[in-house]
């Protein structure tokens, strides 16, 4: 799958900024990047000495904080913290439909990034535990309900190599799924 293909159908279906009006706020980005001519995604194992979701799978971003101009400024800032790369407000092509935490009380808007290649991750000690490279559509095709979590409601989960992929990133990434699903390109 070429990124021009994906860039296509992917953008049809974002939106330039996403309106907030519950919870705390919060960015991250989903960067698909293409090594080898495949779309690989990077998500982030969280370090297990944090507040909030400590050792879950996310994607790389955080808190909105005051001096943030937008969210999209949070989401790249947060992204170069976390993770050492620094991504160019021109690679973002939207953002998808905002995902809510019950359990943090989080609104986590979520901002698509496409780039040919990555520098080198350099994960922050103090956030992230390591960082995961994964094959895009290999994983998002491991889409399955989270009957762990039902009483959240319609949830889902991806499992891919070990990785147990739930909660809030599995609601962007199921966002993702269905765009992709719906088109033919999975």
């Amino acid at each position: 799958m070429e990124s021009l293909q994906l860039l296509e159908v992917l953008k049809s279906h974002l939106v330039k900024e996403e309106k907030i009006d519950e919870g705390i706020l919060a960015a991250v980005i989903v960067i698909i990047y293409f090594p080898s001519g495949n779309p690989h995604i990077l998500l982030t194992r969280r370090s297990d000495k944090l507040k909030k979701h400590a050792g879950e799978i996310s994607c790389p971003g955080g808190t909105y904080l005051d001096s943030d101009k937008d969210l999209l400024h949070t989401a790249i800032r947060e992204t170069h913290e976390e993770i050492g790369i620094s991504i160019d407000k021109n690679n973002i092509i939207g953002c998808l439909r905002g995902v809510y935490t019950l359990t943090s009380n989080f609104t986590i808007v979520p901002y698509i990034a496409i780039i040919d290649e990555i520098e080198n991750p350099k994960p922050s000690i103090n956030e992230i535990k390591e960082i995961i490279d994964v094959p895009l559509i290999d994983m998002l095709k491991t889409v399955e309900p989270d009957l762990n979590h039902m009483s959240f409601g319609d949830v889902y989960k991806f499992v891919y190599n070990d990785n147990v992929i739930w909660g809030a990133t599995a609601k962007i990434l199921k966002q993702i799924y269905d765009i992709l699903h719906k088109s033919g390109m999975i």
